[in-house]
């Protein structure tokens, strides 16, 4: 799953649609219902931290800090389920000149972004996974296309099967970043027709961007995907809408 759970924002009425008061039951009720094994969260702040680990349950962990110096501000994380996955090694690095510089970003970008890799064993099966959870910047595009070059070179030409989860900020098909990923070897779990991602607390609608994406590398074969347009309780539990996809190894012949 990739989920954009929106930061609380104080200046919104707590009735209001992106209060976090209104939305919180409805973002751990969605989480509750689908429980991820892994799952990429963006635009958590600390006071959102409880609730999301309450709905996910005492098996899986949250990694990641807060991107700005000192391990402050927004997190992007990645949630794994640990009874399903072993975790052999993590790291969150800066989508920057200096990736291991806490805080740092490129002149003219909007706010440090970060990436958090995770080398991780399924239990079940053996096979070893990569997963990367991100987001990048809203605009302008070359700051996406820099971010994205970071990434790329984390996860091209690797051995094995991989995801990269996240809040892109650009719209599937219709953006330079999309084709930069695209071209880089990356596949998409979802079909072209699918639902778009940021319908801002209304009903899924025609020509929505799809900023949110699960892509893919390797040996993966693609059971299902969906956009979860779901509203518990009548409550919208974000201004995006979910991305959940179920993939496995795929060890077929010619794979």
């Amino acid at each position: 799953m990739t989920f954009n759970i929106r930061r609380p924002l104080g200046a919104y009425r707590r009735a209001a649609p992106d209060a976090w008061f209104t939305r919180a039951p409805a973002v751990q009720a969605v989480l509750r219902a689908h429980r991820p094994q892994l799952a990429a969260l963006q635009e958590v702040l600390p006071e959102q931290l409880h609730p999301v680990q309450a709905a996910l349950g005492p098996d899986h962990v949250l990694l990641g800090t807060g991107r700005d110096g000192g391990g402050r501000g927004e997190r992007c994380l990645l949630s794994v389920d640990t009874a399903r996955f072993g975790i052999e090694r993590w790291e969150q690095r800066w989508l920057s000149p200096q990736p291991e510089v806490p805080g740092s970003r490129w002149p003219g970008d909007l706010f440090p972004r970060t990436l958090v890799l995770a080398d991780l064993v399924d239990r079940r099966t053996g096979v070893a996974w990569r997963a990367v959870a991100t987001h990048l910047d809203p605009w302008p595009e070359h700051s996406r296309l820099r971010q994205l070059a970071v990434l790329q070179r984390l996860l091209l030409g690797r051995d094995g099967p991989l995801l990269l989860l996240g809040d892109m900020n650009a719209a599937a098909g219709r953006s330079r970043t999309w084709d930069a990923a695209l071209a880089g070897g990356l596949r998409d779990t979802l079909p072209p027709d699918a639902a778009g991602t940021f319908p801002r607390y209304r009903e899924p609608r025609a020509g929505a961007p799809r900023l949110d994406w699960i892509l893919y590398g390797g040996r993966v074969r693609v059971l299902g995907s969906r956009v979860l347009a779901e509203r518990p309780r009548g409550v919208w539990a974000s201004d995006h809408f979910p991305v959940l996809a179920e993939v496995e190894l795929d060890d077929g012949p010619g794979a």
